[in-house]
């Protein structure tokens, strides 16, 4: 039987491969997609140049057993973590754009192996919806933190912003701007998948009208992506 070439394409752009259960899953080294197909369920794993990324698709029955490997859904930046004060940053602009929207990015640079923050030029604002000009990135950059605000407004998760989301990236809204201590929401989109964030922003429930102490509620930021650390205190502005 002759595949179709048109099949053959599209295997070659997404494999699936099943997981090992006694040796060790071969690496992706190169950016792109595959499916694994595991004990534990069906999963997809990305890789960019600043993220290698497995999330679950879906579970599989317990019965009949499959002879594969477990596999456990993980992010990973290159980058290391998010640096705060580059959200803060951003946090700045937003208040700035008040009563309007801001949007801007973190871009993930492969020679330095860091972020920079930048912010994107409105063509339309409002407190409800922004358009924007994207800025001009260097042929070594990718962007690879989606960031917008949502002004006085709580943050939250459009429909627009489902749509929007098809490709690659982490995505995170800030709301409630005008008090001392923001909303946010933050994600990983992988092509319309979204796979929930922990940040430092959230809000416990039982102190939700309490500011939120993050050295006392995230004592290991590192350990969910983000981290305070130093940064030369500026961004490119569109």
């Amino acid at each position: 039987m002759t595949l179709d070439p048109r099949d053959a394409a599209l295997r070659m752009t997404c494999p699936v491969d099943s997981v090992p259960r006694f040796g060790p899953l071969e690496a992706m080294t190169n950016p792109g997609q595959r499916v694994l197909l595991a004990h534990n369920g069906v999963f997809l794993e990305v890789q960019r140049t600043w993220l290698n990324a497995v999330v679950r698709l879906s579970d599989l029955p317990h019965r009949p057993p499959l002879p594969f490997g477990e596999v456990t859904e993980r992010v990973r930046f290159a980058f290391g973590v998010i640096p705060i004060p580059l959200l803060e940053d951003f946090i700045r602009a937003g208040k700035d754009a008040l009563p309007n929207e801001a949007a801007g990015a973190l871009v993930y640079s492969t020679s330095t192996k860091k972020l920079r923050l930048v912010l994107h030029e409105a063509i339309r604002t409002s407190p409800s919806r922004i358009n924007y000009r994207m800025p001009e990135i260097a042929a070594d950059e990718e962007i690879a933190v989606d960031l917008h605000t949502h002004g006085a407004g709580r943050a939250f998760w459009s429909d627009l912003d489902d749509l929007d989301d098809q490709c690659v990236k982490v995505c995170g809204v800030f709301g409630r701007l005008r008090g001392n201590t923001p909303d946010a929401a933050f994600r990983l989109v992988v092509n319309g998948h979204f796979k929930p964030l922990a940040h430092p922003w959230e809000r416990v429930k039982e102190r939700a009208s309490e500011a939120l102490d993050s050295e006392e509620r995230w004592p290991t930021l590192n350990s969910i992506g983000f981290a305070r650390i130093e940064h030369s205190g500026t961004f490119d502005l569109p």
